[in-house]
């Protein structure tokens, strides 16, 4: 450590993910014809997931990669995507929406989603592209509506008496500056903003689950559901564990007897559907110091988010 510090030594620092990734079988099925779980975990977001020393593939490139080996896969009959997010960015949420719909265009290949702990917002947006959703009865999901949120330092700022000199050229440049109070007319801007991208979000759930008006109505309210209450409000077709949802999965492509594969950077002889997929696994694990992960809610920065705040 003291070698390190005084620059005399050098260690690589956090995992390389710039291998390539493998396919994993974790229940070897009867026939040749495959069922890949995909893991969609955390804040949706196409920033790099990083500790203090270590960098992980975004939750955008993540999806991207695993999506874009199994296009060439004819074995691969159905991506089960299992969802433990609470949303994230309205854009991101878009793009995984819209790549999930041309991925299945592409290859006829079904989609099934498995909710678990919890899918909500940005969570449920994504999962709108399945041909099947199923939840966890204890699921938390919901949570259908847009969320801005900007900190006010104006009335601390006056109090200690520090200003900040802002040079601009409309009136309008500085708003959601944390060190001036918003307007009115800033208010109803960033208002009619996240009604613009909840109505979006709105037109989605509406188009790919058809849900009727009473429905929509409670959906707006913005609240969550678990499971069995999702199923009522339109958002989910069953309830049911993953091992449920990967012989449904197989099913749903009019296959039977599916092998149930996932990707990682390196096989491990104990993954089980429940092992996260790309997940570094080398033997010599590079020395990680303080490898600490920060709260994700508490890297969001300023911006429009479909996201369930926990």
């Amino acid at each position: 450590m003291a070698s390190l510090l005084s620059g005399c030594a050098t260690i690589k620092l956090g995992a390389s993910y710039d291998k390539p990734i493998e396919e994993q079988v974790v229940d070897k099925g009867k026939t040749e014809d495959k069922v890949l779980i995909i893991s969609v975990d955390g804040v949706l977001s196409d920033s790099p997931k990083e500790g203090l020393f270590s960098k992980a593939p975004s939750v955008l490139d993540s999806l991207m990669m695993q999506l874009k080996k199994a296009e060439d896969d004819e074995k691969i009959k159905t991506v089960l995507l299992k969802i433990n997010s609470p949303g994230g960015g309205v854009t991101v949420s878009d793009i995984i929406y819209h790549e999930l719909l041309e991925f299945k265009k592409r290859t006829n290949k079904k989609l099934y989603v498995q909710m678990m702990n919890v899918a909500a917002s940005g969570g449920v947006y994504i999962a709108m592209a399945a041909d099947h959703i199923q939840a966890h009865p204890s699921t938390i999901t919901g949570s259908v509506g847009v969320i801005s949120m900007n900190p006010d330092f104006s009335g601390t700022m006056e109090k200690i008496g520090a200003a900040v000199n802002v040079y601009k050229t409309g009136a309008n440049k500085d708003m959601g500056s944390p060190f001036r109070a918003a307007s009115d007319t800033d208010k109803q801007v960033f208002q009619n903003m996240v009604n613009s991208m909840a109505q979006r979000f709105y037109e989605v759930v509406k188009t790919q689950r058809n849900v009727n008006d009473e429905q929509m109505k409670a959906l707006k309210t913005a609240r969550i559901f678990t499971g069995k209450d999702a199923i009522q409000a339109g958002l989910v077709d069953s309830l049911g564990y993953l091992s449920d949802a990967t012989e449904k999965a197989c099913e749903l492509a009019e296959a039977k007897d599916c092998k149930v594969v996932t990707y990682r950077f390196k096989q491990n002889p104990n993954a089980t559907q429940y092992s996260p997929s790309m997940q570094w696994q080398g033997d010599a694990q590079p020395i990680q110091l303080l490898d600490i992960p920060m709260l994700e809610a508490a890297q969001l920065k300023a911006g429009v988010y479909y996201l369930y705040l926990q």
